[in-house]
């Protein structure tokens, strides 16, 4: 495999919405690989009033945020996140975001699927 398959240029990759029931959340794929875990990290844009809905999924989330300011909700419980921080979701809890800012908010975003046995897909 050649090492330039393995490089993605994002500055040069459009922003896709991220769809269902956000509004204003797009994404662009960090890696091209697929992995048999179907682990995935994103780079995540929440512009000015976007919002990713309370919802839970059966699998593990990781956020750093990049750039600006918003909150997060885990179980009903609100969370003020900004430029440095991570915050880890469990699988299975209620979770959803929105910024609040007038100034975008970046984030990488890594899904984490659990393997059979309780261990870690990465």
């Amino acid at each position: 495999m050649d090492p330039k398959d393995l490089l993605l240029q994002l500055d040069r990759l459009p922003w896709e919405p991220f769809g269902g029931k956000t509004r204003e959340i797009y994404r662009k794929p960090l890696s091209k690989q697929s992995f048999p875990s179907n682990f995935k990290a994103s780079l995540t844009l929440a512009k000015p009033g976007g919002e990713f809905p309370e919802h839970a999924d059966p699998y593990t989330h990781i956020f750093y945020i990049i750039e600006g300011e918003g909150e997060a909700w885990i179980e009903g419980e609100r969370i003020i996140w900004r430029k440095g921080a991570a915050l880890t979701v469990p699988a299975g809890k209620k979770h959803g975001y929105r910024n609040l800012e007038k100034t975008d908010l970046v984030l990488i975003t890594l899904n984490i699927y659990e393997q059979a046995g309780g261990k870690w897909a990465f």
